[in-house]
């Protein structure tokens, strides 16, 4: 199955996603072609598509967020100052599925998009070269809902372990930060709960504009959706 979306740059009209009777909507994976690709991750699409006569210098950047039926629920898109023309198609495919990654857990389930318009500019602009990845996380972090961010950090904490050992390690990094935290402030459950619960205990204790960077200098990982994390 092929995702037949497109950005209305602005306008109300949506597309659904071709699919056939009882089937689901379709998996992550790589869309468009090799000089203008695309990836969507879980409910986000992220396409590059290359419109001299909106920009000649630059690539075109599509950020679509699919509600449930697979519909174009939310979108941003714009001349993508990050990503010259000149670019390959390996650095191409390379950005759209990394940005795809990172912004898989963002939108709001209510607000969508509203709210990441900022961190969406700079990733449009500056890219994620050269320690930009980490920035544009940051903020990302700072805008985004609690349950979103607890959603990220879960999952680039499994990509990054692996799901068990993810679990075995926050459980590690729970009872330490328990020692150190105001007493019943840590409920000893949590420390042994599944790793969602784990994570969300984390930045209700630490609060979101902390809890990336103590996990990851707990564990000794990035924590960011990078092009080596995601085998590329």
């Amino acid at each position: 199955m092929t995702l037949q979306a497109h950005s209305s740059r602005g306008a109300a009209g949506v597309r659904p996603l071709a699919l056939d009777p009882g089937e689901e909507p379709s998996p992550d994976g790589w869309l468009g072609t090799h000089d203008e690709p695309g990836y969507r991750a879980g409910q986000v699409v992220v396409k590059l598509a290359d419109l001299p006569v909106v920009d000649d210098r630059h690539l075109y950047l599509d950020l679509l967020l699919l509600d449930p039926d697979g519909r174009i629920a939310d979108s941003h898109s714009g001349p993508c100052p990050a990503m010259d023309r000149a670019r390959s198609a390996e650095d191409r495919a390379r950005f759209v599925r990394v940005v795809a990654e990172l912004l898989r857990h963002a939108p709001d389930d209510d607000r969508g998009l509203a709210g990441l318009n900022g961190a969406l500019t700079h990733l449009r602009e500056q890219g994620i070269d050269d320690g930009r990845l980490a920035l544009v996380t940051q903020q990302l972090d700072g805008a985004c809902s609690d349950a979103a961010l607890v959603a990220a950090l879960a999952h680039v904490l499994e990509l990054s372990f692996g799901a068990d050992e993810a679990r075995v390690a926050l459980r590690d990094v729970l009872a330490n930060l328990a020692r150190s935290a105001p007493r019943g402030e840590i409920d000893p459950r949590e420390i042994d709960a599944p790793l969602t619960e784990q994570v969300r205990c984390v930045v209700r204790v630490l609060g979101r504009a902390r809890a990336r960077r103590y996990l990851r200098e707990a564990t000794d990982f990035d924590l960011l959706p990078t092009a080596e994390l995601l085998g590329l």
